[in-house]
């Protein structure tokens, strides 16, 4: 006896559920890449308050903001900011610091997976992130 007939049964009905679903998993299938894009944006943005934190902590114990490097090397982040431009869930983190004042941009990566994230963000002393979709942020675009 064969029982192949119900596994074939299930693939037609499953056929025919997806090809009646008006494109319904065409959507979901498209929805995906932009829910990890905003996935990874608000990543990008905890980061960058992270950051910010810790740069604080910086300037109370030493007196200066320091790059990514001292702020390791201090203990006020970890070891994912061991270089000087780290790489995290798809955006390119860089930093200007200096006794006074500090930078941070997050930049998303280049190439394909850059067209699905739109947003560049900005993060200086004053403690507020800036956006801008274009190209790199800066203290001059709108804030979150």
């Amino acid at each position: 006896m064969i029982r192949r007939a119900p596994v074939f049964l299930y693939l037609a009905g499953l056929l025919l559920l997806t090809s009646c679903d008006g494109g319904g998993a065409s959507q979901a299938v498209n929805a995906l890449p932009k829910s990890v894009a905003a996935a990874d944006e608000s990543y990008a943005i905890q980061t960058l308050r992270t950051i910010s934190t810790a740069q604080a902590q910086a300037k109370v114990t030493r007196g200066v903001y320091s790059d990514f490097a001292g702020l390791n090397q201090a203990g006020f982040l970890d070891e994912r900011f061991a270089t000087n431009s780290p790489l995290l869930r798809g955006y390119q983190f860089t930093m200007n610091a200096g006794d006074t004042d500090f930078s941070v941009n997050a930049d998303p990566q280049s190439g394909a997976a850059a067209n699905s994230r739109s947003r560049h963000l900005y993060l200086d002393s004053s403690n507020v992130i800036h956006v801008n979709p274009t190209g790199p942020a800066g203290k001059n675009d709108p804030s979150l």
